[in-house]
C-alpha cells in the first residue's frame, strides 16, 4: 500500500550532503537526487548513511532558461528515513522542508538596476 503524502517529480540534479558523523566529524559526499516532494527528496550518493541521520543539502537545479546565468539552488535541513543499497552507491529518503535561494536574491552575479 502506497503510503507518500505528497506528489513526486522526476529530478536528477547535483546535490552536496553534509552531516556529521557517528565519531563527531564533519563530512561531504556528491550526489544525485532521483526524485523530489515539497516534503523531501530521495537522493543517491557513495555514502551509506543510516536512518536517523541529519543532513544538509544543497540541491543545484537546472536553470529555467536557456543561456542565463541566473544560478538556482534548494537547501535543506533533513533526516534520513529510509535508506536503500544499490550496487555502486546508496539511496536515501530525506524528509525535511526547503528553502529557494538564487543570486540574485543572494547578492551574487548581476544586480537589476
Amino acid at each position: 500500500m502506497e503510503s507518500r503524502v505528497a506528489i513526486r517529480f522526476r529530478l536528477h540534479a547535483p546535490v552536496i550532503i553534509r552531516w556529521t558523523d557517528a565519531s563527531g566529524a564533519k563530512r561531504e559526499d556528491l550526489g544525485r537526487t532521483r526524485d523530489i516532494s515539497p516534503l523531501g527528496v530521495f537522493l543517491t550518493c557513495h555514502a551509506l548513511l543510516p536512518v536517523g541521520t541529519k543532513v544538509g543539502l544543497e540541491i543545484h537545479l537546472p536553470p529555467l532558461e536557456r543561456n542565463t546565468l541566473q544560478r538556482v539552488r534548494l537547501e535543506s535541513t533533513g533526516k534520513v528515513i529510509r535508506v536503500t543499497e544499490m550496487a555502486q552507491e546508496a539511496g536515501f529518503a530525506v524528509s525535511g522542508p526547503f528553502t529557494l535561494h538564487d543570486n540574485l536574491l543572494d547578492g551574487v552575479g548581476p544586480q537589476p538596476t
